[in-house]
């Protein structure tokens, strides 16, 4: 009975290859396969992007309109002259002097501190009134207080909330004049955190944006 023995293997001898063409054209298929990889990447990365790029626009728009509100003016009003502060019991100090020097500032939810100035001598009972260089947006105001002006200390009259175009407090009312615009509600969009977040998510996602575009 004759067993097959197996052929012996050839060492030295490489494998036969393909044709030049073939192979060239298995690379080149390769390559491409990748790079479509790679833009296919490309594209749904600047897809979100421009996504995210959208929705801070929009986003922007809707708060900036809803902060559009912005304070010009404050009017303070005694409601009873006879209970202003007066510093009768001062000698020497004449009637007028002694009617009480108004100050009216501002306090902003960043903690900066707008003053309006000071009428000095003055009565409130007419109404006295304070207007803005700058306007600022009224969701950016945290309180507006009254005070008599010292040059040593000043006396906190009263301090009231923009809950309204008008608020009364302690024998005075402030009346607060607004108005709408458009620069007003991007300054104080800019200027919260949500706004910085969202202003700092467009910068980059633009980036990647314009990238993706280079790159595909």
């Amino acid at each position: 009975m004759n067993v097959a023995r197996p052929h012996p293997v050839m060492r030295g001898v490489s494998q036969p290859r393909l044709h030049p063409a073939i192979e060239f054209r298995m690379d080149q298929l390769t390559t491409t396969d990748s790079t479509d990889a790679v833009k296919s990447l490309w594209r749904v990365m600047m897809t979100i992007c421009a996504c995210v790029v959208l929705a801070s626009i929009l986003s922007c728009l809707a708060i900036a309109e809803f902060r559009s509100s912005g304070l010009t003016r404050v009017t303070v009003t005694a409601i009873d002259a006879a209970a202003e502060p007066k510093d009768h019991s001062i000698p020497l100090i004449k009637r007028k002097d002694a009617l009480p020097d108004y100050e009216v500032l501002v306090f902003l939810n960043d903690g900066e501190r707008i003053d309006l100035g000071t009428r000095p001598n003055s009565s409130a009972a007419d109404g006295l009134t304070w207007a803005l260089n700058d306007p600022v947006s009224v969701s950016d105001v945290a309180g507006v207080r009254l005070q008599d002006q010292d040059k040593l200390v000043s006396d906190a009259i009263t301090e009231v909330q923009i809950t309204g175009p008008s608020v009364s407090s302690d024998n005075y009312t402030f009346e607060f004049t607004t108005e709408r615009s458009a620069s007003i509600g991007f300054q104080s969009f800019f200027r919260t955190p949500v706004g910085k977040v969202i202003s700092g998510a467009f910068f980059i996602a633009l980036v990647v944006v314009i990238v993706c575009l280079v790159a595909i």
